[in-house]
């Protein structure tokens, strides 16, 4: 097939995603506002420079169409709602997929009358509609995408990288002794809703209980120059390592050094970095959000706390910290569930016959 993809360039979502319908032989074009190079992956740059948004959307629906007429795809595949969305849906061109990411459903069509029935527009004109979790479907159900045409694929975990017995010299590298526990947060910088601040803290009560314990904050996006203020005025230096951006491949050495993984966003949809740690063994401590309640039972595999919650959040943590029994248990039925259910390649094999059986469909005369 070719297959033209509306997305954002330089995110891990985006290359991995492409990278695999690359590595099946199909022809890949990817149109964005991001350009960044993907290996195998034609790149098109829509950047219009025009600031004053409406026009910018316009110039740049202009570029997506003659694009379009240029390559002459067999199917449009839009990630993200918003945005990009706008573009896929307005180009007027069939089969088109729409992936949903998380705030693109849960927060940014709420915030005015406007981008909301655009965003109900989009999801009405989609042929396909996919996303990481049953929640973010129902809400995109919601706003008016057919019931029928949505389907849940994840992400996924690279299996063969993300497993608990994983090599790992980060101890060493940040000067962590081996029997000191971390407790590590790898979400974006770049959105309050994370609570990552909550996180910053809920350290000193941590440490008061467990002084040795090591916190590990690192971000896949963002600044995070705030929260380093935050942590140095509560003079968290020594027990406090921000890392920024981890490069993906060496995720995997992270979690598996880890004792405690936090990901305790106001509103997510299943988080990669969360079935990531899953894989690796490491327990997890998640908000309660139905995205998240689709993967951790509270007791079970992982512990579950109200988002923003901070004293809930201590006694959580040191919960996990002070039982190796529960740690062993959580990491173990965690490794199960990963493995039986967000095998990445398992997901994406899926969603590439969903592309060619759209694909049939539409040749066919059905949408």
């Amino acid at each position: 097939m070719r297959i033209a993809y509306l997305s954002i360039g330089g995110h891990i979502h985006t290359e991995r995603w492409l990278g695999y319908f690359v590595e099946r032989g199909h022809e890949v074009h990817l149109m964005t506002v991001q350009p960044s190079p993907i290996p195998g992956v034609t790149i098109h740059d829509i950047r219009t420079g025009i600031p004053f948004k409406p026009i910018h959307y316009a110039v740049a629906l202009r570029k997506v169409r003659s694009i379009l007429a240029a390559i002459r795809p067999d199917l449009l595949h839009t990630h993200f709602l918003t945005g990009y969305g706008y573009w896929g849906a307005f180009s007027g061109f069939h089969p088109n997929i729409l992936t949903v990411w998380g705030d693109d459903v849960y927060l940014t069509p709420h915030t005015s009358f406007l981008k909301n029935r655009l965003a109900r527009l989009v999801l009405r004109r989609a042929d396909l509609v996919t996303g990481d979790s049953r929640d973010i479907l129902d809400k995109s159900i919601e706003m008016g995408a057919r019931g029928e045409v949505c389907h849940v694929v994840q992400w996924g975990v690279d299996l063969d990288s993300f497993r608990p017995d994983a090599q790992s010299d980060v101890r060493s590298r940040l000067g962590i002794p081996d029997d000191a526990p971390i407790v590590i947060s790898i979400r974006s910088f770049t959105q309050p809703y994370y609570n990552i601040d909550v996180i910053v803290k809920a350290i000193p009560a941590v440490l008061e209980t467990r002084p040795d314990t090591h916190f590990v904050i690192a971000g896949n996006e963002g600044d995070d120059s705030a929260l380093r203020q935050l942590a140095a005025g509560l003079s968290l230096d020594e027990r406090t390592h921000f890392v920024g951006k981890i490069p993906h491949d060496d995720l995997p050495a992270y979690l598996v050094a880890s004792d405690a993984f936090l990901s305790v966003p106001s509103v997510d949809a299943t988080a990669v970095s969360l079935l990531e740690a899953m894989a690796c063994g490491t327990p997890v401590i998640v908000s309660n959000l139905d995205s998240a309640l689709e993967w951790v039972t509270d007791g079970v595999n992982g512990l579950v706390v109200k988002p923003g919650e901070r004293q809930e959040l201590e006694r959580a943590i040191l919960q996990v910290l002070d039982s190796h029994d529960l740690r062993k248990t959580f990491g173990h039925r965690s490794v199960e569930i990963v493995r039986r259910r967000a095998d990445h390649r398992k997901h994406m094999a899926r969603m590439e016959q969903l592309c060619v059986d759209l694909v049939a469909k539409h040749s066919s005369g059905g949408r």
